[in-house]
């Protein structure tokens, strides 16, 4: 993925460049807003990204044993945190929110090693390395 600087005019655009795939190549810009989850404000803009969405040929290019063992641990840990994120009341919410906030403003988690913006792939991070 590249960072881009746009010309005047197109500093907000966002979206494909074109609706016309080029040999399997779509062209994508974007620019990520992220959330606070018990406010709603947002806290950060990402940089302004460009890149090129490919689709993979799995007759040619099929799973790996590894690839198809991180598919199936990523298939569960997406599973259970939306019961996580979307639920106030769930136990460990306020948990994860406070350690999202702590390496949001301070040192990454440990396990993770990188500081993560947004809450929903902070807890889906912090659950695939549990």
């Amino acid at each position: 993925m590249a960072l881009y600087v746009p010309s005047e005019g197109l500093g907000h655009f966002t979206g494909a460049l074109s609706k016309k795939k080029e040999n399997v190549r779509l062209t994508t810009t974007r620019r990520k807003h992220i959330k606070d989850p018990l406010t709603g404000e947002t806290i950060a803009l990402g940089p302004k990204e460009i890149y090129f969405q490919e689709r993979r040929d799995y007759d040619e290019h099929p799973l790996s044993a590894n690839e198809k063992r991180a598919r199936a641990n990523w298939r569960v840990t997406c599973r259970e945190a939306p019961a996580i994120i979307n639920d106030k009341s769930h136990p460990r919410y306020m948990e994860l929110y406070q350690r999202w906030r702590a390496q949001l403003h301070g040192n990454p988690e440990p396990a993770i090693g990188k500081r993560i913006c947004q809450f929903g792939n902070f807890v889906r991070a912090v659950l695939i390395h549990e």
